[in-house]
């Protein structure tokens, strides 16, 4: 579903989300008799702060396909928009933000506002959350080396221009379980889209100033 703020940069906030929608593949798509097959249908998350729990009643977002065809990265947010800030932990490691909408509410990125990436076996198998926390992290794209490059707001970080707080998202890396969560740009503004060329480079939108 699109999101409700039309937006290059708030679109991608969790917290814009509209709720709705799912992961299907279409068997047969091209014969007479296509037949609509849903992923998550009896799926359960396997590890994490989702552990036990359907996704459902959130929005999804940046589908990507394993190069082996049958693994599906996503990101998915619950898309609440949350009323008190997340605390975090004692060492700071996360840490409040904060935002005004057009309405003049104030929301907090948070755990339940924010996008997190996962990946599931195309037979439902399999379902496991690779990112947390009060960050948007979106755009996975499956490299060469097994690893995986993505989008979020890690870095830290503000656009320049606007008049309401907007935490920049750049490139960024991780190991195929969610281990090893490393900045690959320290970009100003904003990026999006990875994609691997033929020679095994990454290649990205951004915006420049």
């Amino acid at each position: 579903h699109k999101a409700r703020y039309h937006h290059m940069c708030d679109q991608y906030f969790g917290f814009h989300a509209n709720p709705g929608g799912g992961l299907y593949v279409l068997k047969n798509a091209f014969g007479e008799n296509p037949e609509l097959a849903n992923v998550l249908e009896n799926s359960i998350v396997q590890n994490g702060r989702l552990k036990g729990q359907k996704l459902q009643d959130g929005s999804f977002i940046s589908l990507e396909l394993d190069y082996d065809g049958e693994t599906l990265y996503f990101a998915w947010t619950e898309a609440q928009e949350a009323r008190e800030p997340f605390r975090g932990d004692t060492n700071g490691k996360w840490f409040v933000q904060d935002i005004f909408d057009e309405k003049g509410i104030k929301s907090y990125w948070n755990l339940e506002s924010t996008y997190h990436i996962f990946k599931v076996n195309l037979d439902g198998s399999g379902l496991t959350q690779l990112t947390d926390g009060p960050w948007n992290d979106f755009d996975p794209c499956v490299l060469p080396n097994g690893r995986i490059a993505f989008i979020s707001e890690r870095r830290g970080g503000y656009l320049r221009c606007g008049a309401r707080p907007d935490p920049t998202y750049t490139l960024h890396g991780m190991m195929s379980d969610g281990s090893d969560i490393i900045p690959l740009s320290y970009h100003e503004t904003h990026e999006w889209h990875p994609s691997v060329d033929n020679d095994g480079k990454i290649i990205y939108t951004r915006w420049d100033y």
